[in-house]
């Protein structure tokens, strides 16, 4: 029998709870927040955030400790990675290698996971994840303050990427101050885009024009350097968010 999987994700705007079952979902709840988690310097607002996920726990009667925890892709940075094939004793020492080359922000500041999507003709093709070090500690540490011990963390594109059932397809989602951006190419993610609104306050056809022009960057971006593997016109676009509500305007 499938056992209950519990879920909180944490961005700039609110908590979201999901409980799921196998496949299915059994209770969803969410509460707005009024700062972003880069506001949350001191012990004060840390026990607060964390006061309001015992509540919306307690309020939603779910006692489970274990959770999943999520984070926005915002400042994250992922990268396909190719290398030789190596001993698996080298290979960290090669991605730290490899991310310090090609990411543009210090390794000290970040916290890096891979694995490898496949290994062939003495080649290997890896994934890698870099998260600020400061907004996953900040997470954590509210996280525990309330109580509950998060055994898996993820960032919402890559879990998006993964719920897409087509080989290739462009992912978009967008929220309240921000979107995302997958382009899937044989089921690997490549370029992840995660892009913040200028404004909060611009409707979804103003933020239409944004989200077009970044899109379309996107698209290009990976085509001049993929041009193996391009995103022709009429593949699929799968859309989340606000947006999938709006069919007049994903079309």
């Amino acid at each position: 029998m499938a056992k209950n999987t519990t879920s909180l994700y944490i961005n700039d705007t609110s908590i979201k709870l999901m409980v799921t079952r196998g496949k299915r979902i059994t209770k969803l709840a969410d509460v707005p927040l009024d700062y972003g988690l880069s506001d949350i310097n001191t012990e004060e607002k840390e026990a607060e955030l964390a006061s309001r996920l015992k509540q919306l726990f307690k309020s939603n009667k779910i006692k489970s400790r274990k959770i999943i925890l999520g984070m926005s892709g915002l400042h994250c940075l992922t990268r396909p990675v190719f290398l030789p094939d190596l001993p698996r004793a080298m290979l960290d020492e090669a991605i730290t290698r490899e991310a310090a080359r090609v990411l543009p922000v210090p390794l000290e500041q970040l916290y890096i996971s891979w694995q490898i999507i496949s290994a062939s003709e003495g080649k290997i093709n890896a994934f890698m994840v870099a998260i600020p070090r400061q907004i996953a500690d900040t997470l954590i540490k509210v996280v525990n303050k309330a109580g509950f011990k998060p055994y898996l963390m993820d960032i919402k594109p890559l879990a998006l990427a993964r719920l897409a059932r087509e080989d290739t397809a462009i992912i978009v989602d967008v929220q309240l101050k921000e979107f995302d951006i997958i382009v899937m190419v044989n089921r690997i993610p490549q370029p992840i885009r995660t892009v913040a609104f200028p404004e909060e306050s611009l409707s979804l056809k103003e933020k239409m024009q944004i989200i077009k022009d970044e899109l379309k960057r996107t698209i290009e971006f990976h085509n001049t350097n993929n041009p193996e593997a391009i995103i022709h016109s009429n593949s699929p676009l799968l859309v989340s968010g606000e947006l999938a509500d709006e069919p007049e305007l994903y079309e």
